[in-house]
């Protein structure tokens, strides 16, 4: 579950002081596929960078279950003790296309699993990478470098990557943007498929099409 109480964020601009986020409370139960719309600049994108704790927030709280259902106080983690939690628990989209060009296809996606330090559990990193990207149609491009790649094939790269480590928390944002109607119904259907099995999503999107099997839509003014 994830509880957020009382939310506030402003930034600093040209134009002044600007606040996205203000004593914002929000509670997503396990399970649910949340879908958030609303215009640009509405802080959709910052909610989710809150969420998985990339940003702070100017006060506030997000609590968030762990693996084990225990509510953990996101912004009284240490920096190192947040990216640990966050690599375990949290799979984030993001709009931002960041990959290690230097690294393969599957190589990126198989990364969160090295960096979470689980390599001396029964899991096949590699065979759960490549089922990860055959289930998103890329499965043939698992030894092609990420500048390779079309913006929608790295789109599919980000979301396998972001499920490698199997998190309870999926936050996606605009993962279906540069992607045709066909891959867009297969991509929501992942996730639907995820909430359905007790993963929490949270889904931002311009698109109607995308958000339609949400179980309901949040717009944020």
């Amino acid at each position: 579950m994830i509880e957020i109480k009382n939310l506030t964020k402003s930034f600093i601009t040209p134009r002044g002081k600007i606040t996205v986020l203000k004593d914002f409370n929000l509670t997503v139960k396990k399970g649910t596929f949340l879908g958030l719309s609303g215009k640009s600049g509405a802080g959709k994108s910052t909610l989710l960078s809150l969420i998985a704790g990339l940003q702070k927030a100017d006060g506030g709280q997000i609590l968030i279950d762990d693996k084990n259902g225990n509510p953990v106080d996101i912004f009284s983690l240490s920096d190192k003790k947040l990216s640990a939690f966050r690599n375990q628990n949290i799979g984030f989209i993001s709009q931002e296309q960041s990959f290690l060009e230097n690294l393969t296809v599957l190589d990126n996606v198989r990364l969160p699993y090295f960096l979470g330090g689980e390599t001396g559990d029964a899991v096949d990193p590699t065979a759960r990478a490549l089922r990860l990207l055959e289930s998103l149609g890329i499965g043939h491009l698992a030894d092609s470098l990420p500048r390779k790649l079309s913006g929608g094939e790295n789109h599919r790269l980000l979301i396998a990557r972001a499920l490698m480590n199997e998190p309870e928390i999926i936050l996606a944002d605009e993962p279906t943007e540069s992607v045709d109607d066909e891959r867009t119904e297969q991509i929501v259907k992942i996730f639907r498929g995820l909430a359905d099995s007790g993963k929490t999503v949270i889904l931002v999107s311009h698109d109607k099409n995308a958000l339609k099997d949400c179980d309901y839509i949040l717009e944020i003014a």
